[in-house]
This record gives C-alpha cells, sequence and structure tokens, in this order.
C-alpha cells in the first residue's frame, strides 16, 4: 500500500495591498514618515533655491516647483529610510535613550532641541539680502534740519519710546543674546502698525517733529505723515531708548515712472554672526505671519556692523528695500 505523502501547499505570497489592514505596517509606515520628514527640510532648504522657478498664476503666485521637488527629495529619503530602517531604528534609539537622560538632568532639553533645529532650518535657508548701495555725504542744510526734527531727548518721545519698547515681546526678551534687540522690534511693531500715510504740503518738504507727530495719537491714535516724517519718528525712538540709527535718503521712480525722493531708517543690531539669531528671532518667534516666505534686508557697512531696515514697505524689521541706491546716510 502506498503511503501518500502530504506536503502542505505554499501559501500564495500576500499582494502589497494587504499590507493596509496590517497594524505593525501601518506603525512602521509612521515611524518611517516622520524620520523621512525629519530629514526632507534641511535638505529641501538646500536643494530648492537651484531648481528652475514654475508658477502658477493663482494668487500672489502659486510655486508648482516647491510641491514637486519637495514630493522628489521625499520619495527618495522614504526610500532610503525604508531600505536601511533596521540600522536607522537604532541610532532612532540610541539618540532617544540619549536624550531623555540629558532632559531629565536638564543638560539639553526637548525644548532645546526643537529651537536648534528650527534655527537650523533658517540657517540654512539664509534668506538675508545684503544693500549694495554706496553711501555718499547728504547735503548739510537737510542733515541739519532733519537732525532738528529728531527730539529724542523730548519728554514726549522719551515717555512713547520707554513705554513701547517694553509692550510687545516682553516674555521672549530671553531668547535674544541682546535685549535691547527686542526693545528696538517692539517700539517698529508699534509705530509701522499705527502709520497712515499722507503728504506733506504741495511744493514743498515738512519734517515734522518726533514729538509733534507723536500727539497725533491724541485724535484718533494713529500716526500721520510721510516717509520723511515715519523715518524722524523711528530715529527719535530708537535712540531714546538707546539704539543706534541712521537715515539714509534715497531716490526711487512712481508708478508713473517720475523719479521721487525717500527716506527711510536703518537700525544697528550687530555683526554678521548675529544675524543667524536675528532672522531666527523676527521670523519664527517675533513676526512668523508677518515675515513668512519672506527675506530680511540689511546693510553691511566697512567695519562689520549690520544696519537692518526699519523701512514701512512690510509689517516686520528687516523688509525690503524701494532701492538699492543711496544718496546719503546720516548718521544720528
Amino acid at each position: 500500500m502506498e503511503e501518500s505523502n502530504n506536503i502542505p501547499e505554499a501559501e500564495p505570497p500576500k499582494k502589497w495591498y494587504h499590507n493596509l489592514t496590517n497594524a505593525r505596517f501601518h506603525q512602521s509606515i509612521l515611524m518611517i514618515s516622520l524620520i523621512t520628514a525629519f530629514i526632507t527640510l534641511p535638505v529641501f532648504i538646500i536643494v530648492y533655491r537651484y531648481v528652475p522657478k514654475l508658477e502658477l498664476p493663482i494668487g500672489d503666485g502659486f510655486r508648482l516647483d516647491h510641491i514637486l521637488t519637495f514630493i522628489l527629495i521625499f520619495s527618495l529619503v522614504f526610500i532610503f529610510v525604508r531600505t536601511f530602517r533596521f540600522y536607522i531604528y537604532i541610532i532612532a534609539i540610541i539618540g532617544l535613550i540619549g536624550m531623555t537622560f540629558t532632559n531629565f538632568t536638564g543638560m539639553y532639553t526637548m525644548g532645546d532641541l526643537v529651537h536648534d533645529y528650527k534655527e537650523l532650518l533658517f540657517d540654512l535657508s539664509k534668506e538675508t539680502v545684503k544693500s549694495k548701495g554706496e553711501n555718499v555725504s547728504p547735503d548739510v542744510e537737510i542733515e541739519l534740519e532733519l537732525r532738528e526734527a529728531i527730539d529724542y531727548t523730548n519728554p514726549v518721545v522719551r515717555e512713547y519710546a520707554v513705554n513701547n519698547a517694553v509692550k510687545n515681546f516682553k516674555d521672549q526678551e530671553g531668547l535674544a543674546s541682546n535685549y535691547k534687540l527686542i526693545q528696538y522690534f517692539s517700539v517698529f511693531k508699534e509705530i509701522v502698525n499705527g502709520w497712515e500715510y499722507v503728504n506733506d504740503p504741495s511744493g514743498e518738504d515738512y519734517y515734522s517733529k518726533a514729538s509733534e507727530t507723536i500727539n497725533l495719537l491724541q485724535a484718533d491714535g494713529k500716526f500721520k505723515g510721510d516717509c520723511d516724517d515715519y523715518s524722524i519718528l523711528m530715529a527719535a525712538c530708537i535712540k531714546a531708548i538707546g539704539g543706534e540709527v541712521r537715515l539714509v535718503r534715497a531716490t526711487i521712480k512712481s508708478d508713473n515712472g517720475e523719479e521721487v525722493g525717500h527716506l527711510y531708517p536703518e537700525v544697528k543690531v550687530g555683526t554678521e554672526k548675529d544675524m543667524k539669531e536675528i532672522n531666527y528671532l523676527i521670523k519664527t518667534v517675533l513676526f512668523p505671519s508677518e515675515a513668512s516666505g519672506k527675506e530680511l534686508h540689511y546693510y553691511l557697512d566697512p567695519k562689520g556692523y549690520i544696519w537692518l531696515n526699519f523701512d514701512y514697505n512690510d509689517f516686520y524689521p528687516g523688509g525690503r528695500y524701494q532701492t538699492e541706491i543711496r544718496n546719503s546716510t546720516i548718521r544720528i
């Protein structure tokens, strides 16, 4: 009698979509995706500036090249992480154990990690633009008129500047190596958000004193004047709280092609090594919505000091310059 050999049939290989209902599969994909995203962001910041611009006419312009670049980088990193996930998991576990120890001992907390990661992203983006404009001597008569209008020792100006230097961002003062920066930015926020543009009398330049402009608040809580009056007020307030400020005279083209004069303030905020911290403070902590996706603009003087643009073109310090051409600079 022949014995039958019952050899179990091999199970057919599972299709890829069978894994979609597998909880362990979901957890693995989630972990890989998180690690991939963590790696992708800094890589994207380095790569995207070299990708040709592809913009769709939607709203202010939809950057399709950014979306496609991010998807491509994410996909490549995802494949890499999934292929070598065993080794990456080991590294992640060791890092997690080390992070747990340093967090509980206070040597390096999770807050420090998040802060440093954000700072890394902004350091890689290098979203600062140095002005290449030249400086020449100002007109002496105009300089004297402007200096007279910047009455920073006036009690009205001093009181306004001091009160508004601590009105905003008080909880963030500890994040800056120089607390004065936070106070400059607080003053900037109050002035730029309260400004309404009004022309000078026809045919002449009228330089309103800073104290006069502050008194206009009594009517409706708004400052009023042109670029000269704005610059005078900003310079007086920054000077009144111990800051270094200067005014830049420039020439710009209006919408009808006519050349017109422009005046704007710049504030001394440190040297180039300080721009990493300033960039992080403005774009992440103090003005995240106003400065989102925008650059910081500044002037680097021959001594290596940074003068940050405090003009009213944008609602954050370091907004765009209306022109790169500088007719003269007046140090206050």
